[in-house]
């Protein structure tokens, strides 16, 4: 565009509407894209590293895995998420859906296929029975036991720095993490364990806790050098200046680690003047999504849930999106 930078909406409507155009693209992005993959995989410290892709068999990333797995959904379901959870425009959404190849074909290649066509409770347990069969196939059963889920509970009177720990977030920690939104914003935001179940599978998510009691959570995603910034709580205000800021230093850190660009934060409205207190105090600015820069708008407004305010944080000084 005008500004130097890669116009995403328009490079999209070509690629999706001309078969040719988006193999040219994928013969330059996936060699790139495929050796940053595999580094990371050196470079994990875990024993299992999950890919997920969408062309995972015409990247020839599934030659490097031990088990392939597909993930299938009838097509109207597929377009009605992609309008509803991605805002796409019906039109563009089909294009989407069009580009790729076939479920049968990959259904085909596949070693495990999950139906994601009913609710995600359902499919949780599915992917847990088989993810488990897998572990012990390869002599990897005995997993470390998960953390505890701990309940809310009032802090200790006086918290220190090196008195809080963070970790990442499990599974079995929902009803936990939903109930120190509820605590924290004195009930005004109460989500059920469904809904955080949702938000758990989108975001990853980090857990503080001091004493053996939890005293704040934040989630996060990243996409195309693009941090958001999410359900950020903790428990009392007075501890903010600590919990909060040991928890944004972490994802900081982590957001790095993936040259993001920027970090762009969503506070609900009903949560209360400090959270945006905080951020503001951390070296965010207040915003509109329309009003940032051109890739960094495009991310907001998808990702924007309904009564929010939204907050951004430059990350780096050179933006990486330009042409070279």
């Amino acid at each position: 565009n005008n500004e130097g930078e890669i116009d995403r909406s328009r490079l999209g409507k070509i690629v999706f509407t001309m078969p040719e155009a988006l193999t040219r693209l994928e013969a330059i992005t996936h060699p790139a894209v495929r050796q940053l993959i595999l580094k990371q995989i050196d470079q994990a410290p875990s024993q299992v590293v999950a890919i997920e892709a969408i062309k995972l068999f015409e990247s020839g990333l599934a030659d490097q895995c031990q088990s392939n797995w597909v993930v299938t959904t009838p097509a109207q379901l597929q377009l009605k998420r992609l309008v509803e959870r991605r805002k796409m425009p019906a039109e563009t959404a089909q294009q989407r859906i069009k580009a790729q190849s076939a479920q049968e074909e990959k259904t085909a290649k596949a070693d495990i296929v999950i139906d994601n066509s009913g609710e995600l409770v359902k499919t949780w347990g599915v992917v847990k029975k088989h993810y488990t069969a897998l572990l012990e196939a390869h002599g990897s059963a005995t997993e470390a036991a998960e953390p505890a889920a701990v309940a809310p509970a009032p802090p200790p009177s006086q918290v220190k720095a090196e008195d809080v720990t963070l970790r990442r977030a499990k599974p079995n920690d929902l009803g936990t993490i939903a109930q120190l939104i509820t605590d924290s914003t004195k009930g005004v935001l109460a989500p059920n364990p469904s809904e955080m179940m949702e938000a758990l599978f989108s975001r990853a998510y980090i857990v503080a806790q001091a004493a053996g009691r939890v005293v704040g959570v934040a989630g996060w995603q990243t996409e195309n050098l693009i941090a958001g910034l999410q359900d950020i709580h903790v428990l009392s205000e007075e501890l903010w200046e600590i919990v909060g800021n040991k928890m944004l230093t972490m994802i900081h850190e982590e957001v790095a680690k993936l040259s993001c660009e920027v970090i762009i934060a969503f506070i609900s409205t009903k949560a209360g003047p400090k959270p945006i207190e905080f951020l503001e105090s951390q070296g965010y600015e207040q915003s509109e999504a329309d009003k940032l820069g051109y890739l960094w708008k495009d991310a907001a407004k998808e990702w924007q849930p309904a009564e929010t305010l939204v907050l951004y944080k430059k990350m780096r000084e050179q933006r990486i999106m330009v042409p070279m």
